[in-house]
């Protein structure tokens, strides 16, 4: 594992928990305004969408409710752990780097 992708790792690790809570906070509440904006530029077809670092699943969570079938992708393990009790089986959650994506061209 490349020193820069065990950084991010490193940095990402302790937050899942919490990540939610403090980007809303971050972001003075606009958080979920930006992901709305996001989200509605995907076409409303009930796709397959790839989440590249889906964190917690928070977008992931908005493409799911617009009938979209999502895969969120991301390399932090403890962020996956909350986007896994999010969702259950509702979504596939791979854990991999958004430079290294495991799944063929085309494939969303």
């Amino acid at each position: 594992m490349s020193k820069r992708r065990t950084h991010a790792r490193e940095l990402f690790a302790p937050l899942g928990p919490n990540y939610d809570r403090v980007g809303a906070t971050l972001s003075f509440g606009q958080d979920p305004r930006w992901r709305r904006t996001m989200v509605s530029r995907v076409p409303n077809d009930g796709g397959t969408v790839l989440d590249v670092a889906t964190g917690t699943g928070l977008v992931a969570e908005q493409l799911l409710a617009r009938g979209h079938r999502v895969t969120g992708l991301d390399q932090s393990p403890d962020m996956l752990a909350v986007a896994r009790r999010r969702f259950g089986d509702r979504i596939e959650l791979v854990e991999a780097s958004a430079t290294d994506i495991p799944f063929p061209d085309a494939s969303f």
